[in-house]
């Protein structure tokens, strides 16, 4: 009998569309997962794009089912950085 759990230092969602610096928004991830919340991780969108840094401030992991919490926005990428990250993901990940 074993336990799975992912720990992640990129949090992917499609529950922030506009994000602003500053700000604190939600989100709820499936899967048994743990978020890195003492440094600055990415923000991405389902289809890899990249959107933000961001910090975990928040997370509770519900019944190894799903994961919610909250994360602060620490700075919005730029167009440039959004489309270098987003290519150097889809091919680390094999994303096409």
């Amino acid at each position: 009998m074993g336990f799975k759990v992912e720990i992640n230092s990129i949090l992917r969602v499609d529950s922030c569309p506009d994000p602003e610096v500053g700000k604190i928004y939600d989100f709820e991830n499936d899967g048994s997962r743990l978020y890195f919340d003492d440094v600055p991780i990415w923000l991405i969108k389902r289809d890899w794009t990249a959107q933000a840094e961001i910090q975990i401030v928040e997370q509770t992991r519900i019944e190894g089912k799903k994961v919610v919490g909250k994360f602060k926005v620490n700075n919005i990428l730029s167009e440039e950085e959004s489309r270098v990250l987003t290519e150097m993901l889809k091919r680390m990940y094999g994303w096409e």
